[in-house]
Parts: C-alpha cells; structure tokens; sequence
C-alpha cells in the first residue's frame, strides 16, 4: 500500500490587511492585479539588429546581454526613451568589453541610419524603426605592469596585507578583466578594515592600455586611514523595544579595536530576536580626534503579537492541526511567549489514539551574556505512533550560548513523568530527570537551502529514572554536509546520525525514549517510525541505538527548480551500540523543490528497497525546506 504525507504551510496572521489579489508562484489564483499602463501615444516600435566584426565567439552573447536596447525590442517607447536606451547601451556594451578583458573596441548604435549619440533628445521616427548596434571587440589585453602601493599607516610585517599583485589576482600576463581590477580594490580595501582602519579606501588607481602592445598596465595607491575602536552604539526607531537592551544585545564593545566581522555578528545578534521588520548599521562618517568610531543601529519594529495555525495529512496517519500564538516582545527586551496547540493522527479510528499536545515555551534572550538565552518550556504530550502510546507531562529549563558564528553550546536540565502502554517492551509508569546538554557547529552558508559547508550537532543527556531506579546517558549524534559542483548547478548531500542509550536494559527503557527509524526525515519510503528491531510476533519494539544515512544529488534545472534523486539506508538495535551483522533498510526515490524565500518546497517519492511485510510499495511526502 502507498502512502502520502502533505505539510500545509502555517498561515501567520499578525493584522487584517486588504487583499484584492492572490497569487502563488506567479500565477493568479483569484482577484484582480494592476492594470498594466497603456502605452504613450507617440510610442513607436522599433527591431534591433546585431553585427559584431571579429572572430569573437562569445563576444555575441556579451553584447545582448548588455543591451538594454535589445531586451526591450518586444515593446512600444516612445522615440525620447528609445534614444536614452540607445545612448546608455554605449557605456554599458563598453563596460561588459571590459569585463572580458577587451580595450581596443568600437560600438556603433545607428537609429534608423543615424548614430545615436548625435541625434536630438525630441527628434521624431516613422514606425517602425531601425536600430542597428556594430561592435567590433577588438582584442584581448593582458595585464602588463602592476604595482601596489600602500600607505598612511602601513603595518609593518603584517602578512595579511597583500604583498604582491599575484596575491589580488592581478597576474601579468592574464586576461586584463576589469572586474579583476575593481576585485583587488575591495580586497585592499577590506584587508585594510579588517586590521582596525574603518575609513581605508583606494587613493588612485590608474589603468592605462598599451594599444600597440595589447596590454593594461596596473597602479592602485591604498590610504588606510587613521585606526579606530568602537565608540558608543546608539539606535534609532526603538518604540516598544528598549534601546539599551538593543545596543547591548548587539554585542559591540566600546574600546575594542574596529573589526567588520563584529558588526556582521551584530547584524545577525539581532535578526536573531525576530522583533525587527528592517534594521541597518551604519558606521559613523569619521574617526574622532580620540580615535573611536560611533555605531548607529537604524530599526524598524514588527508586531508584537502573531497567531498562526497550519495543518498535515498522510493517507497513513491521518491528519493534524495546529495552532499557536506568540507574543515576540513581552517587556521591552524580546521576551517572547508562545502558547501552542497540536492534534495529529485525526482518521476514522479512536481518538483516544490521536496524538496531542498542549505547551507553552517562554524566552529570554541575552541573559549574563548578549550570546546568552534562557528557555523555559513546559507541555502535556500524547504521542500514539503505531508502535507505543506516551502520555506525558514534562518541564524544561535550559540556556544556550553562541561562541562566535558558527558553535553554540546548550545545556539545561529537564523532568519528565510518563505512562507508556500499548507496546510489549517499555510498559509503565516513568519518572525521568535529565541534564540534557548539546553542542552544534554549522558552517551551512544558507540553513534553508545549503549549498555548502557542514552541520555537526552532538547531543548528550545523563538521566534517572526513579520507577526502577536506572541511570543512563542518550547520546546522539548528527552531521550533515553540502559540497556545491558545476558552478552551483549541482550539490551533493550527505547526512548520517548515530545514537545510543547506555546503561539502561530495554525492557525497562519507556518506549518514547527508545530510537526508532522511517518518516520523511529518517528512511523516506518507509512508515513512521515503523523500522527497528522487531519482537517474535513481528511488531517493531524500538532500539537503544540507532544509524541512518542519506545521500542526495540536488540538480539545478532552472533558477527555481531542482531535481533530487536521493538514497536513504538505517536501522534501529536492540543493543547500545549499532550492530551492523544487522541488515540495513534501504530506499530510494527522487524529488523535486520549488525554491521560494522562505525555503524549497519538497516534493518527494520513495519506496523501499528491501521491505518487509506490511511496508507499503512506496510514499510521497510533501514539506516546506530540504529533507536535511
């Protein structure tokens, strides 16, 4: 039998808003749009065509994608904008040529005969009319002689600073791209910010082009500036928000010497605390006389309270529903409190086997540290998958702090009392305390579509159990990575995870604790939480230890879509550590994304490869971001 799993996106309501209109992906679901502004009455059509001289190949494609006189040579202008797109298309076909390395070109660009440039800006045109755009590229310069020059507060010694052009990419000898040239500029330009001096900039930069030669010679003078640290951060637009909170939370220290990476960490502080529409940081205009550079934070505040609800099917598991409501600033330093709802496994069987869930999460960011948050959280849960039912009441406390950009550590302690039946291994009453403790270190360049880098999150949680008395640790562990190939049209993804439970006899584990495998974010194809160790009458019973993989090849077919042929393997066992003289379950499918700002949607279909009685020919599951 199949089975099909949809994820309804959640729908976030913050104001009632009018609407005329609704459109999905560009195409118009109900509702009327703008109408488009009809034409001006001199308007003219106009046909373009291309001549370039040479044995250029790819001097053609350069030029039209240049041209805003050709992109445009499917609509009707009036003779005023045909001329200023004429015009203009001279600097921008002379700055591609430039791009490619290519100084001794000629553009011509004739209206109906004429060359552009000399026709009046109110001269008049029957229709149609000619455009006809002559390029002859010339060749191709080489860059001759480079010289850096640095000045006004050099560092001596300081091998960050380029040394020599070939460190710039400005190598005699290689193809004279201007891009290359401007490339070398922001490198300076940045190094020089990076050791503390905001206000470096390029002095004077000469290319001259030595035609009888084909070569670019290269000076570029740096003025560094004075050295700064920061001064005071003042911020601008804080209504509901406290001001100082803002500055402080941004983590940037009065007296520490100037660093851009700190003021991209500060941007990212405080996107963190979601109370923000818009905001910018803006570098004071000049260094003062006692060295400190002042910091603006520019924002703009979103609203306080938002509710939402969003929904899941599955042929399988029934359906499910949510709701929620938050409150993303409580007292003026981005308290947030979220209250939710849950229901899920609604069908036509007992709903006394749904699963459901009542909590409520509260947050307190940048407690002892602005890289410091404080989470408190408690639920009553009811989770019937097919294996187990778990009634739960369960509290958590913890904090998590982020050391620099790319590790955070957390650590808290949890409680937990549940009953546990309708499973043959794992029965009864449980009362768990835990130190649950963790620490994640990503590299992603981009958490909802990676594209490259790597997530490694590793998690540990000593507990007691008081009913009988045992004393465990669950570890697991999860890595991910991402490696971009042909230019980002292909990446290749990788994911494995690994957990056990030490020190507790399975039978005396609850089964809400033990690792089970199968879903749409484990062995896709498979039921959820449907593959494990099995008891004699074949019912799956859960594991102390656990391994999954997945690989995926993530293909690029348009700016928007992608094609995802994956394979996933893994099992649960029944010891501490994975046995592998236990077979694996394998699968294997293909999906597709649709790229969207707030991440892909996921279509994907697999089945089983070696399935056992009962695991159904195959599943389709539908979800908004990557499958990891």
């Amino acid at each position: 039998m199949a089975a099909v799993s949809c994820v309804l996106i959640a729908l976030c309501v913050c104001a009632p808003q009018p609407a005329l209109a609704f459109e999905l992906f560009g195409f118009r679901l109900f509702g009327r749009g703008e109408a488009e502004p009809p034409p001006p009455p001199d308007a003219v059509a106009y046909t373009t065509q291309l001549i370039v001289e040479g044995d250029s190949e790819s001097a053609p494609k350069l030029v039209r994608r240049a041209s805003t006189v050709i992109a445009d040579d499917d609509e009707l202008v009036a003779p005023a904008t045909l001329l200023s797109l004429a015009r203009g298309d001279y600097q921008r076909i002379l700055a591609a040529l430039y791009s490619e390395g290519r100084y001794g070109g000629t553009i011509s660009i004739t209206v109906n005969g004429q060359e552009a440039a000399g026709i009046p800006i109110d001269a008049e045109f029957s229709d149609p009319v000619e455009v006809v755009i002559t390029v002859n590229p010339g060749p191709v310069y080489e860059f001759g002689r480079v010289t850096i020059n640095n000045r006004a507060g050099e560092v001596p010694g300081d091998e960050t600073l380029p040394r020599t052009p070939e460190e710039l990419g400005l190598v005699p000898g290689d193809k004279a791209r201007a891009g290359v040239i401007l490339q070398s500029e922001n490198s300076i330009v940045e190094r020089w910010r990076e050791k503390g001096y905001p206000k470096a900039r390029i002095a004077n930069r000469m290319a001259t082009a030595r035609h009888p030669e084909d070569k670019v010679d290269v000076s570029i003078t740096a003025a560094s500036g004075p050295p700064a640290v920061f001064g005071g951060t003042s911020v601008i637009g804080a209504d509901r928000m406290d001001p100082v909170f803002v500055a402080y939370y941004a983590g940037i220290t009065p007296g520490e010497p100037f660093d851009p990476d700190d003021l991209d960490r500060a941007r990212e502080q405080l996107q963190r605390l979601e109370v923000f529409d818009a905001l910018r940081i803006v570098e004071g205009d000049v260094v003062r006389s006692d060295g400190t550079l002042p910091i603006t934070i520019n924002v703009s505040e979103r609203k306080r309270r938002v509710f939402g609800g969003g929904g899941n099917f599955s042929t399988r598991d029934g359906a499910g529903l949510e709701a929620f409501w938050r409150h993303r600033n409580l007292f003026g330093r981005a308290e947030k409190l979220r209250l939710t709802a849950r229901m899920g496994g609604i069908n036509a069987g007992n709903p006394d086997e749904y699963n459901y869930e009542l909590s409520a999460a509260f947050l307190k960011p940048g407690v002892f540290t602005p890289y410091t948050d404080f989470l408190a959280r408690v639920a009553a849960e009811q989770d019937a998958p097919d294996t187990y039912r778990a009634r739960s009441i369960n509290g958590t406390a913890s904090l998590t702090h982020r050391i620099g950009r790319k590790i955070t550590i957390d650590g808290g302690v949890r409680v937990e009392a549940v009953t546990i039946d309708q499973t043959p291994v794992g029965d009864g009453d449980f009362f768990i305390v835990s130190l649950p403790a963790g620490i994640t270190w990503d590299t992603r360049d981009d958490p909802l579509n990676a594209t490259r880098g790597f997530v490694v999150a590793a998690r540990t949680e000593p507990l007691y159990e008081a009913s009988f008395g045992n004393v465990g640790v669950v570890g697991t562990l999860r890595a991910s990575t991402y490696y971009s190939v042909i230019e980002d049209r292909l990446v290749l993804a990788g994911r494995a995870e690994f957990g056990s439970i030490v020190g507790m006899p399975l039978n005396e584990t609850p089964a809400s604790r033990l690792f089970f495998a199968g879903g749409g974010g484990s062995i896709r194809g498979y039921d959820y939480r449907s593959v494990g160790p099995v008891d004699r009458n074949g019912i799956t019973i859960g594991g102390r230890s656990l391994f999954t993989t997945s690989a995926e090849a993530r293909v690029n077919v348009t700016r928007r879509i992608q094609v995802v042929p994956f394979v996933d393997a893994g099992n649960a066992f029944e010891d501490e550590f994975p046995d592998f003289s236990e077979p694996l379950r394998y699968a294997a499918g293909i999906g597709v994304r649709y790229i969207t700002g707030l991440g892909p949607i996921r279509l994907d279909v697999a089945t089983p490869l070696n399935p056992r009685g009962g695991d159904p020919e195959f599943a389709v599951y539908l979800g908004l971001g990557q499958a990891f």
